[in-house]
């Protein structure tokens, strides 16, 4: 089976060095949820451990397909799983992230679940990210907005010398011990302009009343 393994993801690979360091589709768009499903969390500490990445320093991906959902619906598109796999998350064995990628005819999107072992692992992934810089290869510009009564982090990134970005929203449920991440790639200036950070954590928790 066709396997690649990849240093994908800004956001885990912040902390890994710390450490070491609106929707479309055919159905009747759900409730935006507020926690992370437990059928996500059971299903993929289960797989965590007989996973080709236990062990190990990267993200191992497959074209198995995906734990948490079959398809994503982001950007007034919806993708069907391409690629998914665990990775190690920081530097506690039983810390991992599980990762989704998504594609269809207008829309590149990764699905991210990340299970911390401390509160203060997850307090410190949204540090980071919110504390994501500007430099000449990238303009980050990092919020937080409210929905559904909740934080959902949102990162505006554009990429100036290839002239396209990515939109990324992340929610800690801290009582859950986990975190989630939808990233939409691929936009142009004009997709990028129209997709605003409350579209993108709507997404996210939208995803998250799919389950």
């Amino acid at each position: 089976m066709l396997r690649s393994r990849a240093a994908v993801l800004v956001l885990p690979v912040l902390l890994l060095a710390a450490c070491s360091g609106g929707s479309g589709g055919a159905d009747a768009t759900p409730t935006p949820a507020t926690s992370v499903p437990a059928a996500w969390l059971d299903a993929t500490t289960q797989g965590w451990s007989d996973s080709d990445a236990h062990g190990g320093s990267v993200p191992v991906l497959s074209g198995e397909p995906c734990v948490l959902t079959d398809e994503v619906t982001a950007h007034g598109a919806t993708g069907s799983t391409d690629l998914s796999g665990w990775g190690p998350y920081g530097e506690d064995a039983d810390a991992f992230r599980y990762l989704c990628e998504f594609r269809g005819d207008d829309l590149s999107a990764q699905l991210q679940l990340i299970r911390t072992t401390s509160a203060s692992d997850g307090a410190r992934t949204v540090e980071l990210f919110l504390d994501q810089g500007t430099s000449t290869d990238q303009e980050n510009d990092p919020t937080t907005v409210e929905v559904a009564g909740v934080d959902v982090h949102v990162n505006v990134r554009w990429y100036p010398k290839t002239a396209y970005g990515e939109v990324t929203a992340l929610f800690h449920d801290e009582e859950a011990g986990a975190l989630v991440q939808l990233e939409v790639t691929s936009l142009d200036e004009d997709a990028l302009a129209a997709y605003t950070p409350e579209q993108a954590a709507t997404d996210l928790l939208v995803q998250l009343g799919r389950a």
